[in-house]
């Protein structure tokens, strides 16, 4: 009788060793290799199999081969399945709500049904508001970041004489997706399922017309102060502090006219703080669990102000941003005086009317997060990540001149500073409010306030804008400064949230439909194009329709190699149906010209 337990403890002993080395081998060149793309190194397991043939005896040596060779198939496909795309939402709901226990325990009282409710009520009334341009019913409820991103948009498309119309808004589902413990509030991350037929129109540029029926997945972030006695803004038109009507045209800032009372401070009932894409939302997570406790460590350093949020961070951010575009596309700066550092208003400043004069035909934030914090020259400074959305166009006196052959996405890194031990703020300077009084502060060059003599940009009450910079930009600031981040997500970690496939599909997909139609032979490619990168065909099929409308940004890594690839895939898009067309040629050449592509 043959023993054959000597021999295969010895195969299996080669094999892990084999496997180990591998692996190892793996994880060095995984960094610049095809591994992003799905493909392995064909070499190294050949080298493999050689010492294999080598050193194990007859049969054991095909047995360890037909192992290697098994484990290898189910790992690509694993590794091909291990893609952000595929987890996106279908709109049915979670099966576990995380941090949603812990919120019922500091909560008792809180009503699901009634907070979806009010979820409802808030879709419903601002997407009624974006069509008529007037927040006058929303602005009690939404945080000043949110009503900037609205006012915004708002004051672009009147520029380019356009309107947003909007049919057949069905709501399919409302579920709460995570609740976050931030600081002293609650904030509660809830999808929103439903299908719309949404068109941008302009009479005065029907060049820019785009648009049609779409079914989404969004997410709406609601936060409350923890432990507030929870009032009803939502479908009340009265104070909750002194019952007075609120003002029917609030304007920058949703304040009571007679007792002062802020409404959307979240001391009464939820605020919505910000509205995030699905492919955002889904990669935005990692990017701050990726960070070892990221939040335990900002939220450590303001643990004694009970004004402090994390959200709330991000929505000055993101206010601040939109408020520096605008200036831009003005050629203003003074709307961004009063909230700048002496020097990021000089460094800002001298950036404007480089170019000829333009408008955004589309500005959005996709996402704003927090990535680190630090404590230099007896202030905290925290730095946000903003992914923000856009298409520029030049306004001719007949036509426009597009500026970007589509929407295309970036990001921009701003740093917001605040005294270390501040004073009580009461007021807000992104809503043109001193913090010292509170009185009313327009867009000036003047630093003092008119009512109580305060220096406006002083970081004793308020969080100032000290920096923005581009994300290339951020990755040398961090290598100076690194040793002074109380926390923070390394550069690098940002850029690798997307896989080369994921930006490469994505961009087919753009350049594919940018003429205008996306014909059955594309939809054919893309299909087969998804496939090969281990994609869930149905889970994406939502892209298609983005792509058909024209509603797919175009995104980029900073890696220049993995550009390249990503580019050579597009150019292979734009030929699947044997013609390039102008379009298809414009955005390909535009996208040389910006990257230094041969």
């Amino acid at each position: 009788m043959i023993n054959f337990k000597r021999p295969l403890l010895n195969v299996l002993f080669t094999f892990l060793i084999l496997l180990a080395v591998n692996y190892a081998y793996a994880r060095v060149g995984g960094a610049g290799g095809s591994s992003s793309s799905g493909g392995g190194d064909s070499s190294g397991l050949i080298g493999i199999i050689f010492y294999i043939l080598m050193l194990i005896p007859f049969p054991y040596n095909l047995i360890v081969i037909a192992i290697i060779i098994v484990l290898a198939y189910f790992g690509m496909k694993k590794a091909k399945q291990q893609t952000i795309l595929n987890q996106m939402p279908s709109g049915d709901g979670v099966t576990k709500v995380r941090g949603y226990n812990d919120f019922i325990a500091n909560n008792p009282n809180f009503n699901e049904t009634s907070f979806k409710e009010k979820v409802k009520i808030s879709f419903t009334q601002i997407q009624e508001a974006w069509q008529n341009k007037d927040m006058s019913k929303v602005r009690k409820y939404i945080s000043d970041g949110m009503y900037q991103r609205l006012n915004v948009q708002f004051k672009m498309m009147d520029k380019l004489s356009q309107k947003n119309t909007i049919e057949k808004l069905t709501i399919k589902n409302i579920y709460i997706d995570r609740v976050d413990t931030d600081g002293f509030f609650d904030v509660v991350h809830v999808a929103i399922h439903a299908s719309i037929v949404d068109r941008f129109v302009s009479e005065k540029y029907p060049e820019l017309n785009s648009g049609g029926s779409e079914e989404f997945v969004e997410y709406w972030s609601y936060l409350k102060k923890r432990g507030a006695e929870e009032k009803d803004m939502f479908s009340s038109d009265n104070c909750p502090s002194c019952g007075a009507a609120l003002p029917k045209v609030p304007g920058e800032v949703a304040k009571c006219e007679f007792c002062g009372t802020l409404t959307n401070s979240g001391e009464y009932d939820w605020v919505l703080a910000e509205i995030t894409q699905a492919d955002d939302y889904i990669s935005s997570n990692p990017l701050v669990m990726k960070a070892a406790n990221l939040q335990e460590k900002v939220l450590e350093i303001e643990e004694h102000n009970d004004d402090f949020s994390i959200q709330l961070i991000e929505d000055k951010a993101s206010n601040a941003f939109l408020q520096v575009e605008t200036a831009r596309v003005l050629n203003d700066p003074a709307i961004l005086r009063r909230f700048a550092s002496d020097e990021a208003f000089e460094k800002i400043k001298s950036t404007f009317g480089q170019s000829e004069p333009y408008v955004y035909n589309r500005i959005f934030l996709s996402d704003v997060t927090l990535i680190g914090a630090m404590q230099k020259d007896k202030m905290n400074t925290m730095v946000v990540s903003i992914k923000y959305s856009y298409q520029r166009v030049i306004p001719k006196e007949k036509s426009v001149v597009k500026l970007d052959p589509v929407v295309v996405t970036d990001t921009k890194v701003i740093l917001l500073s605040r005294n270390i031990n501040p004073e009580i703020s009461k007021g807000s300077l992104y809503a043109h409010r001193c913090p010292s009084c509170g009185g009313p502060v327009g867009d000036t060059i003047d630093l003092k306030c008119e009512y109580c003599g305060h220096e406006l940009n002083s970081p004793a009450n308020e969080w100032i804008v000290t920096d923005l910079m581009t994300l290339n930009d951020y990755y040398s600031y961090y290598a100076m400064n690194g040793a002074a981040f109380t926390a923070g997500v390394k550069p690098n970690v940002m850029d690798n949230v997307l896989d080369v496939r994921d930006y490469a599909f994505n961009n087919a997909l753009i350049v594919m439909a940018c003429d205008g139609v996306f014909a059955q032979e594309e939809r054919d490619f893309a299909e087969q194009l998804a496939k090969k990168f281990g994609y869930n065909v149905d889970k994406i099929d939502p892209m298609f329709q983005m792509a058909q409308n024209g509603q797919l940004s175009l995104k980029m890594p900073e890696d220049q190699k993995k550009r390249e690839k990503i580019f050579k895939l597009m150019e292979k898009a734009a030929a699947i149906d044997g013609n390039v067309d102008p379009n298809e040629r414009q955005l390909l050449d535009s996208l040389k010209q910006q990257y230094g592509f041969n």
